[in-house]
């Protein structure tokens, strides 16, 4: 049935249909219509006529921008060359500004404070309020604390000290001292500075005191006294104790006043190159006879801290003290101690030549007779 309705004729009217539906919008527009038509079909193709020059334009004007960047970036470093370049610079200006200030923003030991005493200035510091532990520089205030009561006239340095078993057994370095043995208290002295003896610390602090504890206290209120604020003292020799620290600032302190309380101990005691007791013992200091003006004072080393030194040296009327604490070797601790006295030497000696061209200049100024003729001329 439903090959009967489409005939060839019905097949004709629906392809004219067909034709007369797209043709009648066209025929059915106004002249108006074609107008605005034509109208718009001109501007798109001025459009596209003045498109073709402008963008050929932008297209070389942002080539010339693309020539221009290139050429200053080739100019200028990258940014990771830039903050090399400007660290490098920050590193040498804090590098610049420690050295004027004395200071280091490293170092192979753990401490170090070097001061001028004649002018009391602090030549060089680094981690000076560190607490470390003292070691045998603990023996400079267990001598001070007794040359304190021999000043008094309470103590001899010709007394004679009875050394006790527990002093005769105390471990570290020592002087070989025996149990019931008399020694004299000047020779106990010379022992703890030279030797480092750990017995005669203990029985000089025994003689003293009655006890090493007694004696302990009398150190701790001597510290206090001196302003060694961040000191602890636990025992008289310096072998290691849970507590016992102290810093270079306060090393520095004690030596100080040790050196002006008690002016005449560097030649009595630290400054002997050999211990004449029991046997013949060299003095434990590395610098003494070796380096210009060194005159004491003493060395130290125990694992917790490494090894420590404290030297005392007159340079050209000077008199200076450095404290080194915590090198890791005898060897570093002598480099230290060394490099800290010759930059302190170099400091005095400028200081010196200063002083003296000041001389010269005032010397110059005051001409023998200029002044009187100047005065004869004005009247």
């Amino acid at each position: 049935m439903a090959s009967c309705l489409f005939t060839p004729r019905l097949r004709g009217f629906m392809r004219c249909a067909a034709v007369l539906f797209v043709l009648l919008p066209c025929c059915l527009a106004t002249p108006a219509d074609t107008a605005a038509a034509q109208k718009g079909g001109v501007k798109a193709g001025l459009r596209n006529t003045t498109a073709g020059p402008a963008k050929k334009k932008l297209d070389a004007q942002t080539a010339r921008t693309a020539v221009e960047k290139n050429k200053n970036a080739a100019s200028k470093p990258n940014a990771a060359v830039l903050k090399k370049a400007e660290g490098k610079k920050n590193a040498a200006a804090r590098s610049k500004t420690a050295h004027k200030a004395g200071k280091s923003a490293s170092a192979p030991v753990k401490a170090y404070i070097t001061m001028d005493l004649t002018r009391k200035t602090v030549v060089n510091a680094y981690n000076a309020d560190r607490p470390i532990a003292p070691a045998s520089l603990t023996k400079v205030l267990t001598m001070f604390v007794i040359l304190d009561q021999v000043k008094t006239g309470k103590l001899s340095l010709d007394g004679m000290v009875q050394v006790s078993r527990k002093a005769a057994g105390t471990g570290g370095s020592t002087v070989n001292l025996h149990a019931g043995q008399r020694v004299r208290l000047s020779d106990l002295l010379r022992g703890m500075a030279v030797a480092s003896g750990n017995d005669a610390a203990v029985a000089a602090a025994q003689h003293v005191a009655g006890s090493e504890q007694s004696f302990v206290r009398l150190m701790n209120r001597k510290a206090k006294a001196l302003g060694m604020t961040r000191s602890v003292f636990k025992n008289v020799h310096g072998l290691p104790a849970r507590g016992q620290h102290s810093t270079a600032r306060d090393l520095l302190t004690m030596t100080r006043s040790y050196l002006a309380a008690h002016p005449g101990a560097l030649g009595l005691f630290h400054s002997r190159p050999y211990l004449d007791l029991q046997s013949l013992r060299p003095n434990t200091n590395p610098l003494l006879g070796h380096v210009e003006g060194v005159d004491g004072l003493k060395t130290g080393y125990v694992a917790s801290s490494g090894y420590n030194l404290i030297t005392t040296a007159r340079y050209r009327n000077t008199r200076l003290v450095s404290v080194v604490l915590g090198a890791p070797s005898k060897e570093v601790r002598l480099q230290e101690a060394r490099r800290l006295l010759r930059d302190a030497y170099a400091r005095v000696d400028a200081a010196e030549t200063k002083k003296a061209a000041a001389g010269s200049r005032k010397k110059a100024g005051k001409t023998p007779g200029f002044a009187g003729t100047t005065r004869a001329a004005a009247g």
